[in-house]
């Protein structure tokens, strides 16, 4: 599996940034949700499938039941597999430790919107799309890749492999390798330059109309 090396590569580098923490009280709360009792205990692959079922789920339900329907089926699975406070961390770097626990939790809690928003805008259609675990690795104690595909109904597939951690004996997702290319780069990018150039606010209200563009522009 060639992207295998990319997915390693990208670990190795987000784990040099910071050491892992624990959750943050906003995350702790989150976990605590209706889905988190059964996850509790999943290994990384159950995580990832769980997240894979929300998706079709709310792929299925397409258009009939809306953006704000997928949002509600998406929400609560999404808030639970992923480490909002770990990715925060990572995707802000040197400038996270900067941040008052205040604007820390607002971060954490305005990403996590975030995310869930654009899953829900982006998987908005079903035509016989089929996920797949198609293998995972232990990448060093704690830390986990799952690979898998999606297969469109024309045939095309498309390789999500993730990068999961352990926290609390629970595996969370810290980071995902698209097609080769990893979404905790990409954001760490555009975060930090944002942070250098307009500063905090900007980078939270930055957040905020993608995610009201999200929400205005599905149905």
């Amino acid at each position: 599996m060639h992207l295998k090396n990319s997915l390693l590569l990208s670990a190795i580098l987000a784990l040099g940034m910071t050491p892992l923490m624990p959750a943050c009280a906003s995350t702790t709360a989150a976990a605590t949700s209706a889905g988190a009792a059964a996850t509790k205990a999943m290994t990384p692959r159950a995580t990832i499938d769980a997240l894979d079922a929300a998706l079709l789920k709310a792929m299925q339900g397409g258009r009939k039941i809306g953006y704000h329907g997928r949002y509600a089926i998406v929400s609560p699975v999404i808030r639970n597999v992923y480490d909002f406070t770990r990715i925060a961390s990572l995707t802000l770097g040197n400038y996270w430790s900067s941040l008052s626990p205040a604007q820390q939790k607002t971060f954490v809690e305005v990403l996590a919107d975030y995310t869930v928003a654009t899953y829900a805008a982006r998987f908005d259609n079903y035509e016989g799309e089929r996920f797949a675990i198609v293998s995972s690795q232990t990448l060093q104690p704690g830390t986990e890749g799952v690979f898998s595909t999606l297969t469109m109904h024309n045939g095309k597939v498309h390789r999500f492999d993730y990068l999961l951690q352990q926290q609390d004996g629970q595996w969370r997702i810290v980071n995902v390798v698209a097609d080769g290319v990893s979404d905790l780069s990409l954001k760490r990018a555009e975060y930090t330059e944002t942070m250098k150039n307009k500063g905090f606010s900007a980078l939270v209200a930055h957040l905020k109309a993608q995610i009201a563009r999200d929400t205005n522009g599905k149905s």
